[in-house]
């Protein structure tokens, strides 16, 4: 008897749910709530979308209905607020890195529908380039964090020097990962800094579909705090005073 799949995605992924093999969240656990389901030849998978309480959810239903072979996944470890940056869980949307190689990593895009970024309306069936910006973002951040600062014993501050995109085709709400690969790392006693150069490429059925290519730095948190406050405090003169400004420039 041949295996039937079925991708899972969240609400408001509702017009790729149309399609054959993909069912929106919520009908799966309405289907599950009255017991529908009965063909032992069917697997769930998930797609992008789909919170982490969905996910607890499906899974108890499905154990408590005894069908335990209908969810072919587990709940998926998403990185947290040290490690993602985001204080409201639904915004990470990457899994806890894993170490490939001394140089490249790996995580897995678990994208929540109530995320920031989806949080207004969704065009077409693909998922929107800014989301994947913001998902390699958390990457790096991330990245940096578990395998680079954790030894560190301040707080760190990033600074983005550089970030070019590319998007090479149209990324849709199922599974895909994330491979960075760090190209140069230095780092400088002297201020505490580090400096890197990374190539993240967004994976989606064994095909890159978009690839960020960033230049960051890492400083003491205290350290970037005591210069941003003194660069605020000239922006504001600045505005008020354009023309000393002008002067000192001239």
């Amino acid at each position: 008897m041949s295996v039937e799949r079925i991708f899972i995605v969240g609400d408001k992924f509702a017009q790729f749910a149309e399609n054959a093999h993909v069912m929106a969240v919520s009908k799966l656990e309405a289907i599950l709530d009255g017991d529908l389901l009965h063909q032992h030849n069917l697997r769930f998978q998930l797609g992008q979308g789909v919170s982490e309480e969905l996910v607890a959810r499906l899974l108890e239903k499905a154990a408590s209905l005894k069908k335990p072979w209908l969810t072919d996944f587990s709940k998926p470890l998403k990185a947290g607020r040290q490690h993602a940056h985001k204080h409201q869980q639904h915004n990470s949307m990457i899994s806890m890195p894993r170490r490939l190689s001394h140089d490249s990593f790996e995580v897995d895009v678990l994208l929540d529908d109530r995320c920031a970024e989806m949080s207004d309306h969704m065009t077409g069936q693909h998922i929107q380039g800014m989301v994947l910006t913001e998902a390699a973002r958390q990457t790096f951040l991330a990245v940096s964090e578990e395998f680079y600062l954790h030894n560190e014993s301040h707080s760190s501050y990033f600074v983005i020097n550089n970030m070019d995109v590319e998007y090479l085709r149209f990324v849709f709400p199922l599974p895909m990962t994330i491979l960075y690969q760090v190209l140069d790392h230095k780092i400088s006693e002297r201020s505490r800094s580090q400096r890197f150069e990374v190539r993240m490429s967004v994976i989606q059925a064994q095909q890159i579909c978009c690839v960020v290519k960033t230049k960051f730095s890492t400083y003491p948190d205290a350290l970037i705090a005591e210069k941003e406050a003194g660069l605020a405090k000239q922006a504001i003169l600045s505005e008020l005073n354009p023309e000393i400004v002008h002067e000192k420039s001239a």
